[in-house]
């Protein structure tokens, strides 16, 4: 009996707006925390094909461990997508009526533009999955493979990353990924009560630099297989 109380408490307390948020931002840091690891392992770009399709083989050689993780991710994404919009649809109902003139003296650009930037994210998302994990998009590189039997990730990102069109698309995602994951952090952070006076400067920094970490990895990436530095 206790324990059906105390699982309708917890029940309630995540259906609340303040339990959504810490849910929302749980699930964000975990995404934070993948986006990062993601970014390192394909900076392996610049050791050579060698290093980078035998981490990619590497992980496939573990499947199961492979698709717990990609369900996993999923999972949490579609919660936190589905969050972000019930809370969004639960502000807008609280205040029916728009404010005639907005107050944005204290309010960043980037927390302005979370909405936007989220769904500039998601669109990326689809697009980078259906490109580079599915191979739906630019199939012609996606069965590659290399001298020593491993699917050719490598030569994937060059073939990639030498077409303008994809360059323009994957820098808008960065674009996209740096303002969310900005403010993203810093709000998490804070939702989740981790403050204190003598660390509010350090934790509204967190943001930014969590997303110029990323993001500068990434353009990394990019830019140095279109500007010809990595062949």
């Amino acid at each position: 009996m206790y324990n059906d109380i105390g699982m309708t408490r917890l029940f309630n307390h995540f259906q609340s707006s303040v339990g959504a948020k810490v849910v929302m931002a749980l699930s964000g840091l975990v995404l934070v925390i993948y986006v990062i690891f993601h970014m390192l392992g394909n900076l392996q770009v610049f050791e050579g094909p060698h290093a980078l399709n035998s981490y990619a083989a590497f992980l496939r050689d573990l499947p199961i461990l492979l698709w717990t993780a990609r369900i996993g991710l999923l999972g949490i994404a579609v919660v936190h997508v589905a969050l972000a919009i019930r809370l969004s649809l639960n502000n807008r109902r609280a205040r029916p009526i728009a404010y005639a003139i907005h107050e944005y003296r204290r309010a960043s650009i980037t927390s302005r533009t979370m909405t936007a930037s989220g769904i500039v994210l998601l669109l990326f998302l689809v697009f980078h999955l259906l490109h580079l994990t599915a191979g739906v998009i630019g199939p012609a590189s996606a069965d590659r493979i290399d001298e020593e039997g491993h699917r050719d990730v490598y030569g994937m990102l060059i073939h990639a990353f030498q077409n303008p069109l994809m360059v323009a698309v994957y820098l808008a995602g960065q674009v996209g990924l740096a303002f969310h994951l900005s403010h993203a952090v810093s709000s998490s952070v804070q939702t989740l009560g981790f403050e204190h006076a003598a660390l509010d400067r350090l934790f509204k920094a967190a943001g930014p630099s969590v997303a110029l970490l990323v993001v500068f990895g990434n353009v990394a990436i990019i830019l140095a297989i279109f500007l010809g530095i990595v062949r």
